[in-house]
């Protein structure tokens, strides 16, 4: 006895193509168009938020350095160390204001990075049960 009979004399319904393409679209709430649209947009996202977040990241050295540069030429009658001076720029308003704008930016690309992973999971399990299911049709479809 054959694979193929062994498979039906078990009770496993006979797969064809067509049916296994029925059976895939009746599991699935999104066509795959509209899941690679999904899938761009949520990369759009990500790439827009990576961006933000790495121009903020090296503008923070950058502001620093103004706001500590700022300082000393204010306070150029008094001897203050660069210790001190990198204390006070830290101490800005300025520059904490950009650390909070810093922090949202980190969230935001945390966010878009895990949906873009989550919209790439699903995809990757669609692929996943179609090929399972083109294999079943092969198997019974002879």
């Amino acid at each position: 006895m054959d694979r193929r009979e062994q498979l039906k004399a078990s009770g496993a319904r006979v797969v064809t193509p067509e049916a296994a393409r029925e059976l895939i679209s009746s599991h699935f709430d999104v066509s795959p168009y509209e899941q690679i649209e999904r899938l761009r947009g949520a990369g759009l996202r990500k790439a827009k938020a990576e961006g933000v977040c790495t121009q903020l990241e090296h503008q923070r050295h950058i502001m620093l350095a103004t706001i500590a540069n700022e300082l000393a030429v204010a306070h150029s009658k008094e001897k203050l160390s660069e210790a001190k001076l990198d204390r006070m720029a830290r101490a800005d308003q300025r520059y904490r204001a950009h650390i909070a704008g810093l922090c949202a930016a980190v969230e935001e690309r945390d966010t878009a990075r895990s949906e873009y992973a989550a919209q790439r999971a699903t995809m990757e399990w669609d692929r996943a049960a179609i090929s399972h299911l083109n294999a079943l049709s092969r198997l019974d479809g002879g």
